[in-house]
């Protein structure tokens, strides 16, 4: 064995310990290799998790991830939260991780077979079951939803394949490449876009990756002395001016694009070209006799650690927090001329209290519309929320990536929306709806204030999200290859399963749910759950021919169905 491969076992080893994860070898090297593949991008563990699509009839596929402007789509019902122009670019990466020792043309195979079949729009969702998992097929149609919404609206369209493996490097013959030359131009004409490309990663890569870590410290040079000034022991604030190229300097990352990274606390995303970001761009490319930050409100930064020598101030832990907009306007369209002598005005506030940090996002997004939503983690019961995960050892990450960033374990970490399903599905049998439309929960008012009650006892949000993922972690590990597949869309009817199984009864009061005891939901629990559940999705189609996997994983019906054989079965047990 190589050293590469020896040091890269003792890293995956680690990773596995530090996430506290429990899943088998080659599982633990797929989301490793994910992780490692995806650690420039602002993605979650659940993303990662939920983006994954291997098993019996997953087309050589084993992740699919859908990005648009370098943004995750969760699901379809998140495309609501974003804005499809001509200036929308996305992208598709599916890749294959196997733990093997070298690299295998029947991968390629795969893919070649798989890829004209998943990429034809004339297949609808039942035609697709019939050939490939629900889970690959659920991603597939958010990809080709995506894929319509942007060809429709001229956006660019790209598609990248990701093959990584455990071999000790790089090594293939001229068939495999011939065969990659193939599946490429194949998915060039289905999706009628050229920007399809084809990467292959082993051991040498996947720890060069592993080493690379980002880059928590930056320098930003002001165009004079920036003016500081305290507010009490409550913090300090640096403000000042920065030449336009200087500022384009800052936000560059290693490879020349963008740090996406440090926009992770804004409330929105890059806009395209609106009518603000015209006049933006405009400016930025029309030089007057006015300076730029005389016309723009500038950019607001929270930061931590301020090191300052001379017209350069060093800080930690940076976010924009606003001035997205501004910012990349300036990234994309200034020519980094250094004699232009034009500058933006930039303020940065060192404060590490995060209800404070709160206050300023809300308060510097305040003249703009916004939609309450994108606010929802600002708010005190999510604050509150926070607190109490903390205090029994849990991370509730109100701020997407803010515990994954300090790197605390994977498992250990619940987004609001995640939550907010978990309770929804357990809590108020409703898996249907937090299956179909999990934005939804955040975005309406009652839903949302129905969910999020700061008068409810708050251990039951956390039940309710160790139940789910206690559920989650037994399926990933299911031995019953028919009974995975055929539940791998009902993982919150599972969730939702699992108290009333333990208990023995349909109807379980949220008191109950917040005493229960975890160690309580076994493996017996959770066998007794899925058999339960692969009875009654067998016995609904049987009823009910004309359905499939995943519409009746979204339908009320089946759900009343399901909890009905809840009821019938432990109705005659508690007679």
């Amino acid at each position: 064995m190589s050293n590469n491969k020896i040091i890269l076992e003792g890293c995956i080893k680690a990773f596995k310990d530090t996430n506290e994860i429990e899943l088998s070898e080659s599982e633990t090297f797929e989301v490793f290799s994910l992780t490692q593949i995806h650690k420039d991008r602002n993605i979650t563990y659940e993303n990662i998790i939920s983006a994954i699509v291997d098993g019996g009839n997953d087309g050589g596929i084993d992740s699919l991830m859908v990005f648009m402007d370098e943004e995750f789509v969760e699901n379809i019902d998140d495309l609501e939260n974003f804005n499809f122009s001509n200036k929308t670019e996305a992208k598709f990466i599916l890749t294959q991780c196997k733990k093997e020792n070298s690299f295998k043309e029947k991968a390629i195979d795969k893919l070649i077979t798989t890829i004209p079949v998943l990429l034809d729009l004339e297949k609808n969702e039942t035609e697709l079951l019939s050939r490939f998992n629900s889970d690959l097929v659920t991603q597939a149609l958010l990809l080709i939803e995506v894929w319509k919404k942007t060809a429709i609206n001229g956006g660019k369209i790209s598609l990248d394949y990701i093959y990584t493996c455990n071999a000790q490097e790089i090594t293939i013959n001229n068939v495999f490449k011939q065969k990659v030359d193939q599946l490429i131009d194949i998915t060039k004409n289905c999706l009628s876009s050229q920007s399809v490309t084809f990467s292959s990663y082993s051991c040498t890569e996947l720890l060069e990756f592993y080493q690379k870590q980002k880059s928590n410290r930056l320098s930003i040079e002001f165009k004079d002395r920036p003016l500081s000034t305290d507010f009490g022991d409550n913090g300090i604030g640096y403000i000042g001016t920065v030449k336009l190229a200087n500022y384009k300097q800052f936000l560059k990352s290693e490879n020349g694009d963008i740090r996406d990274d440090l926009f992770e606390s804004n409330i929105r995303h890059f806009q395209g070209l609106v009518d603000v970001n015209k006049k933006i761009k405009s400016t930025i490319e029309n030089p007057s006799c006015e300076d730029f930050w005389w016309l723009n409100n500038g950019i607001t930064i929270i930061a931590e650690e301020p090191k300052e020598v001379g017209k350069k101030l060093s800080i930690e832990n940076i976010q924009i927090v606003n001035g997205l907009q501004t910012s990349y306007s300036i990234f994309n369209n200034h020519n980094e001329d250094t004699s232009d002598n034009r500058s933006v005005l930039v303020k940065v506030i060192i404060n590490n209290n995060k209800e404070t940090t709160d206050h300023i996002i809300a308060s510097t997004n305040s003249q703009n519309p916004v939609s309450a939503t994108l606010l929802r983690a600002t708010e005190p019961i999510q604050r509150n929320l926070e607190l109490f995960f903390l205090n029994e050892g849990f991370y509730y990450d109100r701020r997407k990536n803010y515990y994954k960033n300090q790197g605390k374990p994977a498992t250990k970490i619940f987004s609001i929306q995640l939550t907010a399903q978990a309770i929804q599905s357990i809590a108020y049998d409703d898996p249907h709806t937090a299956r179909s439309r999990p934005t939804s929960l955040l975005k309406t008012e009652a839903s949302y204030k129905k969910i999020f009650n700061p008068n409810k006892d708050f251990n039951i949000y956390l039940k309710c999200c160790l139940i789910y993922r206690k559920g989650h972690n037994f399926w990933l590990k299911h031995s019953d290859s028919n009974e995975k597949n055929k539940t791998s869309n009902f993982k919150l009817h599972l969730g939702g399963l699992l108290p009333k199984v333990l208990l023995s009864k349909k109807n379980i009061s949220l008191n109950e749910i917040s005493t229960i005891n975890m160690d309580d939901i076994n493996e017996y629990v959770f066998k007794e759950s899925i058999s339960l559940l692969n009875n009654s999705i067998d016995s609904y189609l049987s009823e009910n021919p004309s359905s499939n996997l995943i519409n009746i994983a979204k339908s009320k019906e089946f759900t009343d169905y399901l909890y009905s054989k809840v009821d019938e079965r432990y109705s005659v047990c508690n007679q």
